[in-house]
């Protein structure tokens, strides 16, 4: 399977991730990781995220590439990580991939 998701690593951008649930959720505090593929995040991956409604859909963001807390290597695949803090659950989701060209 392919990236969802193609950006340039010297490019400094908002990052979407669209997640599927209730519009209840943008109540809830978002968080995310991003990883090389195969890693799972550990405590001091999760970054604070927040939410926006594009075209009637929820999704998580937070700013990566150059002078971010997550700058891009070239040539690497990524997996994106949503975390949503909903007490007693605390999912964790992987809504797609990005490949930094």
């Amino acid at each position: 399977m392919g990236p969802s998701l193609t950006i340039p690593w010297q490019s400094k951008e908002y990052l979407k991730a669209p997640i599927a649930g209730s519009a209840d959720l943008g109540s809830l505090p978002p968080e995310m990781a991003l990883l090389p593929v195969g890693q799972d995040p550990i405590s001091g991956d999760w970054l604070s995220a927040q939410w926006i409604v594009e075209g009637g859909q929820l999704k998580a963001m937070i700013l990566i590439g150059p002078d971010t807390a997550l700058p891009l290597t070239k040539g690497l695949l990524y997996q994106v990580w949503v975390r949503i803090t909903a007490e007693p659950e605390i999912p964790l989701l992987k809504p797609g991939t990005v490949y930094a060209s």
